[in-house]
């Protein structure tokens, strides 16, 4: 039996996953044979930093909240937590290792069948992106014998806006520190008082606006800075500071300035 005989698709919702926010990823087999293929089993060998969701237990915490409005309206969004796996735990669905007596569903010449799952990846705010890779493998039986199809998916890991924009506001608290400390030196701290606290402000403003704009910013051209992370928001936040508009205007665009 040819490998084509099993056609295996995996697919994500979003374009890429983003770190501390849980995404469903779908698997898809189609039968491309001329006979009829029994699905025994899928298993992903999950990456470490990610978790699946058992979806039973996530069910029965939905079910005990929703019945209270307080609850629901609080906690529903994160019941999720509750059936939560292990780290880079292993993730299966139907038969045992080797209970193959029964079959998840039958596909018969031309049909297609489908599993979803959700996973969270738990470190987000210092998450510096990358790529998730998931070896997985079908195990199917076809004519009386059993088969295993392996495959690889990788998708994209990014971390949450909000990761840019905390390393931003960071950035832009320590820059005028820095910056002060190194013109005043220890006096800086008995000359804190409401300028200096504007000065930081101003620089966390523009700072953010920087960390949004890099981060959404599409097309052939190449930022100076790539803001991609908590660090790449601390170094935008720290260096506007001793900058000022120089940098700023040239992650950001500005009236009368081209792009």
């Amino acid at each position: 039996m040819s490998v084509s005989a099993l056609k295996v698709k995996v697919t994500i919702a979003q374009p890429f996953v983003v770190a501390g926010s849980p995404f469903t990823l779908t698997t898809t087999f189609e039968n491309n044979h001329e006979g009829v293929i029994e699905v025994l089993q899928l298993s992903y060998h999950v990456p470490y930093e990610v978790q699946w969701i058992q979806e039973q237990q996530y069910t029965n915490r939905f079910d005990n909240i929703k019945s209270n409005p307080l609850k629901s309206f609080f906690l529903a969004n994160r019941s999720w937590r509750a059936g939560i796996s292990a780290p880079g735990q292993a993730m299966y669905y139907g038969n045992g290792v080797s209970n193959y007596e029964k079959s998840v569903f039958d596909l018969l010449p031309g049909e297609s069948g489908a599993y979803s799952f959700s996973s969270y990846v738990r470190r987000w705010l210092f998450s510096s992106g990358g790529e998730l890779v998931f070896p997985g493998q079908v195990k199917y039986r076809y004519q009386g014998e059993v088969h295993h199809h392996t495959f690889e998916v990788r998708f994209t890991l990014r971390p949450p806006l909000l990761a840019n924009a905390i390393g931003s506001i960071a950035g832009s608290i320590v820059g005028p520190l820095a910056k002060g400390l190194r013109d005043q030196g220890p006096s800086l701290f008995s000359s804190i008082g409401i300028p200096f606290v504007a000065g930081v402000t101003l620089t966390a403003i523009l700072a953010l606006v920087a960390v949004i704009y890099s981060s959404r910013k599409t097309g052939e051209a190449q930022p100076i800075i790539t803001v991609e992370d908590f660090w790449g928001g601390f170094l935008v936040g720290f260096f506007i500071r001793f900058t000022g508009n120089e940098l700023f205007g040239n992650l950001v665009p500005l009236p009368g300035k081209s792009a």
